[in-house]
């Protein structure tokens, strides 16, 4: 049995984010309840990141074992990026592998050079974890 405090909370909980939620254009109330869906299933939902991703497309030169490589970045947050990569490269590439990433600030239009490492392969590219989030690098 629940104590009067916490139907208390609860209810204000509830009713704060229900609020929140009114506010919120229709493709983002789509988005937060596909999220939740996925939360709750215990799938890959963006509500784990600490850092929102923002689709962007930008060339970005990398070196990977000492070789230099080409790709696009198309996803990127505070914490790392998403590269496109041809398939040929691919095998080239481990998780655990240390990356320095140049490309060109998406909004200062600055050139970047970044330490990470490779945290994910998959057919369509790599996934890099910056060393440090860059938490100023999706803000102008």
């Amino acid at each position: 049995m629940t104590s009067p405090v916490e139907n208390d909370n609860l209810t204000l909980t509830t009713a704060k984010l229900f609020g929140l939620i009114l506010k919120l254009p229709l493709e983002d109330r789509l988005r937060l309840l596909s999220d939740l869906e996925r939360h709750l299933k215990g799938e890959r939902s963006s509500i784990r990141r600490k850092h929102p991703r923002k689709n962007i497309l930008i060339n970005v030169d990398y070196t990977v074992n000492k070789r230099l490589y080409n790709g696009i970045v198309i996803n990127m947050s505070a914490a790392g990026v998403f590269i496109e990569s041809p398939k040929v490269d691919l095998p080239k590439f481990n998780p655990g592998d240390e990356v320095i990433l140049t490309f060109e600030h998406p909004e200062r239009k600055q050139p970047m050079r970044i330490a990470g490492e490779i945290i994910r392969v998959d057919k369509k590219g790599i996934g890099i974890k910056f060393a440090q989030p860059i938490l100023e690098l999706l803000t102008p």
